[in-house]
C-alpha cells in the first residue's frame, strides 16, 4: 500500500474541505432530512386555497420544503 494511503488510517476525525467532521455532516443530514419533512408535511396539509392566499401552489411544496432542509442543515453546521 502507498505510505500517503496508510497515513490516514487510524483516524477517529475526518474533515471536508469545509473543515467539518464526518459525523457533524451525517447529523446536519439528518438535521435537514426532519426540516424538509416537516415543511412538506406541513404545506401538503393545506388546501389548494390556503396556498393560493400564499402565492404558491403544490408545485412549489417540494421545492420550498428541499430549500429549508438545506439551510436547517447549514445553520446547524455553523451553529
Amino acid at each position: 500500500m502507498h505510505s500517503a494511503a496508510l497515513s490516514g488510517l487510524g483516524r477517529n476525525h475526518v474533515s471536508s474541505k469545509s473543515g467539518h467532521s464526518f459525523t457533524r455532516r451525517v447529523k446536519a443530514f439528518f438535521v435537514a432530512r426532519r426540516e424538509q419533512r416537516q415543511v412538506f408535511d406541513q404545506l401538503n396539509m393545506s388546501t389548494d386555497r390556503e396556498l393560493a392566499d400564499m402565492g404558491l401552489s403544490r408545485f412549489d411544496i417540494s421545492q420550498i420544503a428541499t430549500v429549508s432542509g438545506r439551510q436547517a442543515a447549514e445553520k446547524y453546521l455553523v451553529g
